[in-house]
């Protein structure tokens, strides 16, 4: 196996050299041993990296892009094996897609913009329910989201 280096080198590679690297680490480990690899907690922020590092179209084939379909079915299996408990599935023509991030204005557009880009060619009715708030500049320490004020 192939040792992965920390993101922060990677950033520093010229884009040939940070494609030619990622194509060896993708024949060797999957995007989730990547993503936990350099801590990002799901490999949505992979693609998301691979998009603000502008080598996304270069490493991601068609059949691997984003849909919302598939990504929920792989969160669905990695809580049955996380949990081994049995988990009762949607059936195919069914799907659900959670987000729970903490991500820049820029991050969270291309999550939309692929969302969009997913329901533009989608019959039927659906469910949305999205909360979008402003976090502070700087961390706070384990406080809890606080309801908007009236008026706000």
């Amino acid at each position: 196996m192939i040792d992965v280096l920390p993101l922060s080198e990677l950033e520093q590679m010229d884009q040939a050299d940070k494609v030619a690297t990622l194509q060896k680490y993708r024949a060797a480990y999957t995007i989730k041993d990547l993503s936990q690899a350099w801590g990002l907690s799901n490999p949505i922020q992979y693609y998301m990296w691979l998009k603000k590092q502008q080598i996304y179209e270069q490493l991601v084939r068609r059949a691997d892009k984003f849909e919302p379909s598939k990504e929920w079915k792989r969160m669905k299996e990695s809580e049955r094996e996380s949990e081994r408990m049995p988990v009762k599935g949607l059936p195919a023509d069914q799907f659900r897609y959670g987000l729970d991030t903490d991500s820049t204005g820029p991050e969270l557009a291309h999550v939309f913009r692929r969302l969009a880009d997913f329901l533009t060619n989608e019959t039927g009715h659906f469910r949305c329910r999205i909360e979008l708030k402003a976090l502070p500049q700087q961390a706070s320490s384990g406080g809890e989201w606080k309801e908007e004020e009236p008026g706000a």
